[in-house]
């Protein structure tokens, strides 16, 4: 483990709150090329990975075989908790790496290890997965409801989270997929946000004129 993989650690949520070092026996340090997929419906197993480098996508594949963007994760986001304690045989969703990617990857034997050892990481894991619950909801809502430039204002609050500003984390044709509308729509609900002076564009930079 490198000095910059103990920097990720302390800076997640949920690894800041054990002495990884207790634990550092018991995690595998796994690689993934970029178009890997390093969870499927069919092909995963029950853990808990950190990413320590890159990115990842998560996708969600449809009854027609269509794949819907779902999220990006990055350097210190935890994937896995989905899985990890629910004894259902497929994963709900399709991870993909984005690039280089370097996971740490808990068995479902170490994390319980760590609950014991720490009501603090028992209690942080159920905040983390009390926001996923509700990342989750705000999702259905902005692929459920309104018109196309309701859906993409929605998504910018909601991502956003209380800041003015900030990068867009994917491409048009991925928020396009996410949002669950076409590419011209996406591009006719930023200017219908521009227009009505709410939102301004820098390249990938989002500024909330109106928050």
């Amino acid at each position: 483990m490198t000095a910059k993989d103990r920097e990720v650690f302390l800076k997640n949520q949920l690894f800041s709150k054990i002495d990884i070092e207790l634990f550092r026996d018991k995690m595998e340090i796994v690689s993934a090329k970029k178009g890997e997929t390093i969870m499927t419906k069919n092909r995963f197993s029950r853990c808990l990975a950190l990413i320590l480098k890159g990115s990842a996508s998560v996708s969600k594949i449809g009854l027609d075989g269509k794949k819907t963007f779902i999220n990006r994760l990055s350097e210190g986001d935890v994937f896995g908790m989905a899985t990890l304690f629910y004894e259902e045989a497929e994963f709900p969703s399709e991870i993909t790496a984005e690039g280089s990617l370097r996971l740490a990857v808990f068995s479902k034997e170490t994390v319980e290890e760590a609950f014991s050892a720490s009501p603090d990481f028992a209690k942080a894991y159920v905040v983390l997965l009390s926001e996923k619950i509700h990342f989750l909801n705000k999702k259905v809502s902005a692929f459920s409801e309104g018109e196309a430039f309701e859906k993409l204002l929605r998504w910018i609050m909601n991502y956003s989270e209380g800041k003015t500003e900030f990068d867009l984390p994917c491409s048009i044709s991925k928020l396009s997929l996410m949002l669950g509308i076409g590419r011209a729509s996406v591009y006719r609900a930023f200017d219908t946000l521009y227009e009505k002076g709410i939102i301004a564009r820098e390249g990938k930079k989002i500024v909330i004129l109106k928050p």
